[in-house]
């Protein structure tokens, strides 16, 4: 309790101090002339000024006392004598310049492939279609509508009645082989 007697009492006195700020200030209206006025506002300055110095006193009292409640810190631990006569210092030797140290064995990096997607749209048929088949020139599978997008599988087309065939696969999954006259293939595919 004792501890925050003179804080409390430095507090007080400040706002003891404003409030005798405020009435000065107050009183210095229009009653008085403009000499009377410098000096009433002269001295509600100063003791404006006053208590704002006395709790800034009562803080830093406060701060003061707790620094000096608190137990002092210690960078460094206990050590017992005992512990002292049993450490025995460790020299250590350093080469100059330093040798380089070998680094791990990186693995080596292989190339792999990028597959190339080649798709291809129907195109051409004047809105007949184009019919996809088990083999070139073979069994009808189903009748692909213009604008259909497919996957070309095959590179190379294979001529067979007359027409090259391309081997393709519709987006459904489905694959067979369809007339390349009514196949637009984007690049980079043949």
């Amino acid at each position: 309790m004792g501890d925050f007697l003179i804080p409390l009492a430095l507090a007080l006195a400040g706002l003891v101090a404003a409030l005798m700020t405020y009435r000065g200030i107050r009183r210095g209206g229009a009653r008085y002339y403009t000499l009377e006025r410098e000096a009433l506002l002269r001295r509600a300055t100063f003791t404006l000024f006053a208590s704002v110095l006395l709790f800034i006193a009562a803080i830093g009292f406060l701060v003061y006392e707790q620094r000096q409640s608190a137990p002092p810190a210690t960078d460094e631990p206990a050590v017992s004598e005992e512990a002292v006569s049993t450490v025995t210092p460790t020299i250590f030797v350093e080469q100059f310049p330093p040798t380089e140290t070998a680094l791990p064995d990186e693995p080596e990096v292989t190339p792999t492939s990028t597959v190339v997607v080649c798709r291809g749209i129907v195109d051409g048929t004047s809105g007949n279609g184009l019919t996809l088949r088990v083999e070139p020139g073979g069994e009808e599978i189903t009748v692909l509508p213009d604008g259909s997008v497919l996957t070309v599988l095959e590179d190379e087309p294979v001529e067979s009645g007359g027409f090259s065939w391309r081997k393709v696969r519709v987006v459904g999954g489905e694959e067979g082989w369809v007339a390349a006259d009514f196949l637009t293939i984007r690049a980079p595919c043949n």
